[in-house]
């Protein structure tokens, strides 16, 4: 009787990992606006939402949805990819951002913002998280049609 029961069990667990298919385990699904940047490729979507959390708590109260609010009385100033390429200098790519937010300056870049007290300084953030914010705003700024208008915020 012990043997007919296990042969039944074996039988049973055999069929069930055939039904399986053998797939692996589903992983997080990419974030596809990211996957079509290549200079993102490196960031994982943990990395960009959490791009996005820091940039809403420390950047958030002046560029809603990339727009600039309040330094420059100006909204011809934003965030959007267009705007950051044509800054002097060009403020397309994660590094270009990540040097801004160490030193910002003035869209023609000859004012140094934090001396002016228009920007808030990065200082104590770090390299990594000054690195997920720039991420955030090319993915941003080259995926989100209304970024830099300072509407339509994913």
């Amino acid at each position: 009787m012990f043997s007919k029961q296990f042969g039944w069990l074996s039988l049973i667990a055999l069929v069930l990992a055939g039904c399986s298919g053998g797939q692996p385990a589903a992983q997080a699904p990419a974030d596809t606006a990211a996957a079509a940047i290549p200079e993102l490729a490196s960031f994982s979507p943990a990395d960009l939402k959490q791009g996005k959390k820091l940039f809403a708590a420390n950047c958030g109260r002046c560029h809603v949805g990339g727009q600039t609010y309040g330094t420059y009385g100006s909204t011809d100033v934003n965030l959007s990819f267009a705007r950051l390429s044509e800054s002097t200098p060009p403020r397309n790519t994660v590094d270009a951002l990540i040097d801004y937010m160490k030193k910002p300056t003035s869209f023609d870049g000859k004012t140094d913002l934090i001396k002016t007290g228009e920007h808030a300084s990065y200082e104590g953030l770090g390299d990594d998280k000054l690195r997920l914010i720039a991420a955030h705003i090319i993915k941003e700024g080259k995926s989100n049609p209304g970024w830099g208008k300072g509407k339509n915020i994913r």
